[in-house]
């Protein structure tokens, strides 16, 4: 069966010996047969030809395979392994090879260091391979972390990081029966039931002291569940012994997006997959709601939650509207971002949005305390939010989003048409808390109370008593 596609492919190689495609794909059938000797030569010559980083990347991922299968050459296939990594280290396969290489030798500080920098470094949704490279998915870097940390004494750490695998989509066969009988070994429920009287609270962004402090403060509320930190890969945890505390930590993104909002949307993102309850509220965390506050939201969302409009194409969703710390009046699908209060998978599909693909510093460098001078140049954040979210309604949103110099950027030709637009839909969509009775402090900006009034007269928010 090989020989018919392996002939037509020599005779291309004989014709053109210097071109990489025909290396590639010849090694390849040798390599399905079997033939390593063979298949190695030829990836290694392509890899020496092509002049395609993800082609060379693949090329010395097969060199190491087909060492790797003999078992003869450990001091080359751990080399080859490493010059893939500097041939393109935002790529996780490598890692993961390393991770493994060591674990199976019981050398667990450098299996848990491979798999914790390939987490930290590699992008989270690489470009597909051509061929087959024995890695087992996205999942296993992340499976490497959980199962190491506990050989070099990660104890909490090991646990936060198998009940985040198990959470994997992706994650399948031997895989999800390993880390099941981990989680059961500790004593973690492996399938939790929803809790649908109580909410969950995401605290999104850089893990921080006041943010472990401020989960601990919401736990004194009677209707809370868990508080999930959702912050980096790199920061810093503690070891704690609250079980109602959960962390979980996130890829950054190439770009951080105008305004940091990519870091928003993936850290806000990881965390609700984590939620159990049916109802939940994602939180800066660097913001505090007293607990006063909390309560009077958490009556005020039960009895304006029912959803006013349906997505466009699709009537089971949105399953309740979303509740807002507040509105910009004058700013197309505008709601203020401090807190989002609602249905798990409402806020869910809010979050499931394109990246930034490229922020404003990505093109000139200029201090954050300037982004306000040019907002004619790009979305303001959380119009930039809003504005996916409310385009699963109506579609005409999506050729905004496409052309938003056009109709979202400020003082844009067409801003009147996506105004208008706005403020028939996003009052259906979305629902503004009130002022009187909710306050919060601000650490960031050493705020004390929400300046309601100077937000106001200045910026034009506008809460519950204002008609939004």
């Amino acid at each position: 069966m090989g020989e018919k596609e392996i002939q037509p492919l020599l005779e291309q190689y004989i014709n053109d010996t210097l071109n990489p495609e025909t290396n590639f794909w010849l090694a390849w059938e040798y390599d399905k047969i079997g033939q390593n000797a063979a298949a190695l030569s030829y990836y290694l010559r392509c890899a020496e030809l092509s002049d395609d980083e993800d082609l060379v990347y693949e090329c010395l991922l097969k060199t190491w395979l087909m060492v790797h299968r003999t078992g003869r050459r450990p001091w080359y296939e751990h080399k080859q392994l490493l010059t893939a990594i500097a041939q393109n280290p935002k790529r996780p396969e490598a890692y993961f090879f390393l991770s493994r290489i060591h674990s199976e030798k019981g050398e667990w500080k450098d299996s848990y260091y491979y798999a914790s920098t390939g987490l930290k470094l590699c992008d989270p949704n690489p470009k597909p391979l051509r061929t087959d490279v024995n890695y087992p998915g996205d999942f296993s870097l992340l499976f490497q972390k959980a199962y190491t940390s506990w050989y070099i004494g990660q104890r909490d750490q090991c646990k936060r990081l198998w009940v985040q695998t198990s959470k994997h989509p992706d994650l399948y066969g031997e895989w999800k029966e390993n880390t099941q009988k981990n989680l059961k070994n500790f004593g973690i429920d492996i399938n939790p039931k929803e809790v649908t009287d109580k909410i969950d609270i995401v605290l999104q962004g850089q893990y921080s002291e006041y943010a472990l402090e401020t989960a601990k403060y919401y736990l004194n509320l009677d209707f809370v569940n868990n508080v999930i930190i959702s912050c980096w890969m790199g920061d810093n945890l503690p070891s704690i012994s609250n079980s109602n505390i959960l962390f979980t930590q996130n890829v950054l993104p190439e770009t951080n997006g105008t305004g940091n909002r990519n870091y928003q949307i993936i850290s806000s993102l990881g965390g609700l997959k984590l939620v159990n309850t049916e109802f939940a509220v994602k939180m800066r965390n660097d913001q505090r709601y007293d607990l006063n506050s909390m309560e009077n939201m958490f009556d005020f969302f039960h009895k304006n939650k029912e959803r006013l409009t349906t997505f466009e194409g699709d009537e089971t969703k949105p399953k309740n509207r979303i509740l807002v710390g507040g509105v910009f009046e004058g700013f197309p699908f505008h709601p203020r971002d401090h807190v989002f209060w609602g249905n798990t998978e409402d806020l869910i599909d809010i979050f499931d949005m394109p990246l930034d693909p490229r922020g404003i510093e990505d093109v000139v460098k200029m201090k954050r305390e300037e982004y306000w001078k040019y907002y004619d140049c790009y979305i303001r954040t959380e119009s930039y939010i809003g504005s996916h979210y409310c385009s699963k309604f109506d579609n005409r949103i999506k050729k905004y989003l496409l052309k938003p110099d056009q109709y979202l950027h400020d003082n844009a030709p067409h801003y009147n048409e996506a105004l208008e637009l706005s403020n028939d839909l996003s009052k259906k969509v979305f629902k503004s808390f009130p002022k009187e009775g909710i306050d919060l402090e601000w650490d960031k900006y050493n705020w004390k109370n929400y300046p309601y009034n100077s937000q106001y007269d200045k910026f034009n928010e506008r809460w519950h008593e204002d008609g939004y």
